[in-house]
């Protein structure tokens, strides 16, 4: 029998949940962004193409890429599986491991033999600069008649007249934008043979002097070298061994810069049996064509081609090329330099056909295929290793801006033929151009930043957040002014997190009990107002296609408001609201990849701010003692010398100033800063000591500078006052006596008549009379002085 008590509650019934309404609109994108999985991203971005150091451009491409990747995955929760190819067969790889190979062995030769500046090599590098001038001048210079040495000297001089007037020089450069390279190459390669032929003369021939020749015109050289025995180099490590050299070198700089490693890494050279199947399928549908043993994408037949009805059932639709930039279609300039400069176009049908297959030629690695031995095209390269490891489509497909067309394009139109598919990426994300100073970066004008030179005058994390100052697509110009704005929210910053890591610590290590008052009042109301505020605009802009410029400015007004609050001093602070900012802003930092060292401490608690890069060997959490010596031999020290003026009875000044000694330098080379407060306590803060030394040296020199300028105005003091002694050495009554003006004064020694014995007048006496009274007191100072 059912008690009472269920009776009631079988009787009672629950009051109806209503669905929460939003304050505040949900940020969304302004492009929905659909992946083909619920919560994962596939992602393939183009690799480097390994032949040379990593430059400013790298950086900018890549610390973009990893940025993005990083707020897909550690902001908004995607599982990111980002696939980057590395590009190790290429015409670029090709050309430069072979050029390499052939000089390093022509220096060799040369140096090894018994006159190293002999004729013959003289003849030769004369004959290799004169073929670089023609080839790289010929735009420039009127139709040589001969081709030798005297010639090239003559066309040399012809260039050197016309130079005088810049505009020809514009124009030079408007027509071939390494104008200005090859200009350089030929002048030095001119010097060298000067010197060189001098030096034959005076009979120095030995190693220094051929060496010296070689430099000086290394490009030259190369390219004779190139042409008269590129066919004849065969050995496959030589290419392969470039290529590694210089992926091991890109993943250092990489490394440096924070950029992480892709999660699936593909080489080229380690997919040739899928290419060539690859190719195969593409030709079966009728979509490329096989020429003198090379195959080639056929843009004509693609172009309007039906596709086949898809899985889905999508019917009824055409192939469409060049879908990223279509207005690029007809660029012959842009067409040739994607198929690189070794490929032969025999057997090319239309000039935006492209090669998905290449003949084998002497002087090139290859691999065996249907259409005989060869190597790969470049844009087949990206579509077979992205479809090998994503399969038939991919959500994100990134690269330079540079690649869009016709790199981008043609990888488009051959994995689409090859999958009939209509889509066969979702979502491209191009980077911007980097610029230095205003001006277009290239490697083929050698006006480059190496990463590693970059790294020299700036940190990893300066870079990356002038990277994120501006945003990713746009053209970013690299200069120094805004690397000086990096300089001053990165102080911003690094002062805040001090602070508020110095009051945490602070209220850690006194932990009273509660005083029965809650702290919380409106001051902390406002401040977490604002932090919220912050987050939902952070959101709207990574939101906005990832605006990094915007989301940084949110970041850097929360800070400078928090450091409004946190001015009331020390008592008015509620330290767990100030922590609350500084954790998100910490949170968010380390999201872009700002962050430096270990997120947490030992026992897994967050730490406050982004950290600091650990010192070259001090990567561990190294020895106990080694890491306290410093601090101890500091207190040490200090603790001795107050024994020593105790002991001695020295004056309290003398003790305070020992003390403003260790907070200026003794404490300052610890890394830390203790600040005087109106309370008598100290807060103690943990900086770089760098930041630290520059900050005291400045208030240093700013006191040094007072102090100059007051010891200059008492100096300038004492000389008037001097000057004033001096004046007032002559009585008054003796002031206008010896004056030609007048002939009688009266018993004070005021005149009375003038020169010519007549009376003074009443206006002028009032005015002796008022510079004898000035005189007076000059003298009873004198006077005054004077009995000292």
């Amino acid at each position: 029998m059912a008690s009472t008590q269920d009776a009631s509650r079988s009787k009672a019934t629950q009051d109806s949940w209503i669905l929460p309404t939003r304050t505040v609109e949900e940020p969304k994108l302004k492009v929905d962004f659909v992946t083909k999985k619920p919560g994962v991203v596939t992602w393939y971005n183009c690799g480097p193409t390994v032949y040379d150091a990593s430059h400013m451009g790298h950086a900018r491409n890549y610390m973009a890429q990893d940025i993005m990747r990083r707020i897909l995955r550690d902001y908004f929760g995607y599982e990111v599986h980002f696939v980057m190819n590395i590009t190790d067969v290429d015409d670029k790889i090709i050309l430069r491991a072979r050029q390499s190979h052939l000089l390093d062995k022509y220096t060799a030769d040369v140096t090894s033999s018994s006159t190293p500046l002999s004729p013959t090599f003289l003849a030769e590098v004369q004959a290799a600069w004169s073929a670089y001038v023609f080839k790289t001048m010929k735009d420039s210079l009127a139709a040589p008649t001969s081709d030798d040495y005297a010639a090239a000297k003559l066309a040399w001089e012809e260039i050197l007249t016309s130079e005088k007037d810049l505009k020809w020089v514009e124009a030079q450069k408007a027509k071939e934008e390494k104008f200005g390279m090859y200009l350089s190459a030929v002048r030095a390669g001119l010097v060298g043979l000067v010197e060189a032929e001098k030096a034959a003369k005076e009979g120095r021939i030995g190693v220094e002097e051929a060496k010296a020749l070689i430099t000086a015109n290394h490009d030259a050289i190369s390219l004779w070298l190139d042409k008269k025995l590129g066919s004849t180099v065969n050995d496959p490590t030589i290419f392969r061994d470039l290529a590694a050299y210089w992926e091991d070198s890109y993943f250092k700089s990489m490394a440096a810069l924070h950029v992480e490693r892709p999660t699936t890494l593909t080489r080229v050279s380690e997919y040739l049996p899928e290419i060539v199947t690859f190719v195969e399928g593409i030709v079966n549908r009728g979509l490329a064509y096989e020429a003198g043993g090379s195959v080639w994408f056929d843009t004509t037949k693609f172009e309007g081609a039906k596709g086949e009805e898809s899985k889905d059932g999508d019917d009824g639709w055409k192939h469409t090329y060049a879908k990223l930039q279509p207005w690029s279609k007809g660029n012959r300039e842009l067409l040739e330099d994607g198929e690189g400069s070794l490929t032969s176009t025999t057997g090319k049908r239309s000039a935006s056909d492209f090669a998905l297959w290449k003949a084998s030629k002497p002087g090139e690695p290859e691999w065996p295929s249907t259409w005989g031995p060869g190597r790969p095209g470049w844009h087949i390269e990206c579509s077979v290793m992205a479809s090998a490891v994503l399969g038939e489509g991919m959500d994100v497909h990134s690269g330079g801006v540079d690649l869009a067309f016709p790199h981008h394009d043609n990888e488009i139109a051959q994995s689409e033929a090859f999958h009939n598919c209509r889509q066969w990426v979702n979502y491209f994300l191009h980077t911007g151009h980097l610029h230095i100073e205003g001006l277009k970066m290239s490697k083929s004008l050698k006006n480059f930043v190496t990463i590693d030179d970059a790294l020299l005058k700036y940190s990893a994390r300066q870079l990356r957040f002038s990277f994120l100052l501006q945003t990713w697509n746009a053209k970013l110009d690299f200069k120094e002014s805004a690397m000086q704005e990096v300089r001053a929210a990165e102080t911003l910053l690094n002062n805040f997190f001090a602070i508020v890591n110095a009051l945490a610590a602070e209220a850690k290590a006194d932990s009273v009990a509660s005083d029965g008052q809650h702290h919380f009042n409106q001051p902390e109301l406002d401040l977490l107002d604002k932090l919220e505020q912050a987050q939902l605009a952070f959101r709207v802009a990574l939101c906005d296609s990832f605006d990094t410029p915007k989301g940084l400015q949110i970041i850097l007004d929360l800070v400078s408001a928090t450091n409004v609050y946190l001015a009331r001093g020390r008592a008015e602070v509620n330290i767990s609201s100030v922590v609350a900012v500084a954790d998100w802003v910490t949170r968010m930092l380390r999201m872009f990849g700002l962050g430096e060292g270990a997120p947490t401490n030992v026992r897994g608690e967050r730490l406050i701010g982004w950290g600091t890069a650990a010192a070259p060997g001090q990567e561990g959490a190294g020895d106990r003692q080694e890491i306290l010596m410093p601090y101890l031999r500091a207190l040490s020290a200090f603790r001795d010398s107050v024994r020593k003026l105790a002991m001695e009875g020295a004056p309290a000044s003398e003790i305070l100033a020992l003390s403003d000694q260790f907070r200026d330098y003794d404490a300052v080379e610890l890394g830390i800063a203790l600040d005087d407060q109106a309370d008598g306590r100290a807060l103690f803060k943990l900086m770089p000591p760098e930041s630290l030394r520059q900050a005291r040296d400045a208030k240093l020199a700013a006191a040094n500078e007072k102090a100059a300028r007051k010891a200059a105005t008492a100096a300038a003091a004492e000389v008037k006052r001097l000057e004033r002694l001096e004046k007032g050495r002559t009585p008054p009554t003796e002031l206008f006596r010896s004056s030609p003006e007048y002939s009688a004064w009266d018993e004070q020694g005021i005149p009375t008549l003038d020169k010519e014995g007549v009376e003074v007048p009443k206006s002028r006496k009032k005015k002796c009379q008022k510079e004898w009274d000035a005189q007076k007191k000059l003298h009873d100072e004198f006077l005054k002085e004077s009995s000292k």
